[in-house]
């Protein structure tokens, strides 16, 4: 399978896990449109408006990865907030929390992957 995601039509989306704000979303595989039986349940590139937020949220089931491409913000990843930016990689495991939120002027753009 290839996805240009280039080429690819963006969906805006607000309130992502409730959080404030919004952003663009562009998807390999988009949620719930995942192969059966296969552990991918998610693969997107997300353009977070500045001050958005994807809000904190738990992965009781599965597991997430973030590649941060470009922009600047600040990780959740349980009760403890960090920096992030270009060339950053969060891994959120079955059981932990997470989310993440735009603290700079320009989008926030990343790479999210979700598997279980």
């Amino acid at each position: 399978m290839l996805c240009r995601l280039n080429t690819s039509e963006a969906i805006r989306r607000e309130g992502l896990q409730k959080g404030p704000g919004g952003g663009w979303c562009t998807y390999a595989i988009s949620p719930g449109g995942a192969r059966e039986g296969s552990h991918l349940k998610m693969v997107g590139r997300i353009a977070l408006d500045p001050g958005a937020a994807v809000g904190g949220h738990p992965h009781e089931v599965d597991e997430e990865v973030y590649v941060v491409l470009s922009g600047v913000g600040v990780y959740l990843d349980g009760d403890t907030e960090y920096e992030v930016g270009p060339g950053d990689v969060t891994v959120t495991f079955r059981g932990e929390r997470h989310g993440l939120r735009n603290t700079g002027t320009e989008p926030l753009v990343f790479l999210a992957f979700i598997a279980g």
